[in-house]
């Protein structure tokens, strides 16, 4: 086994793993699954145009890993700060929550540019 392969191998355990060689640049590599429910349904996605800019209403708003409170919290971000809205989708529950992209870098931990799922209830 080559030096590359050995080294692609340690990376891809690494993060299947969750260790993350790379920090959050690694947890951003996640792309949620696009017909995930907790309940186990399929949920419709509404597109949505990507020059929609809202920002958070909230101190410490959850950015997730998908739709749903049920999914991992990847960070935080704060009152006023901007996202672009990529995509809305329903949970199980019926709740909505917008798909988003950070426009600048939040003090939660989150660089600008990241993408990760936040309720739309706290974004205006």
């Amino acid at each position: 086994m080559g030096r590359k392969t050995l080294r692609t191998l340690v990376v891809s355990g690494a993060l299947v793993a969750g260790v993350g060689l790379v920090g959050v640049s690694a947890a951003s590599a996640m792309v949620p699954d696009p017909g995930y429910s907790a309940g186990g349904g399929r949920t419709g996605i509404d597109s949505t145009d990507r020059s929609v800019f809202k920002s958070a209403t909230v101190d410490g708003l959850r950015v997730r890993t998908g739709p749903g409170a049920d999914r991992t919290i990847l960070g935080l971000v704060y009152e006023g700060q901007p996202v672009q809205v990529i995509a809305t989708r329903y949970d199980h529950t019926g709740q909505r929550w917008d798909e988003v992209m950070l426009q600048t870098d939040s003090a939660g931990g989150l660089p600008a540019g990241y993408v990760g799922w936040v309720s739309e209830m706290y974004l205006s």
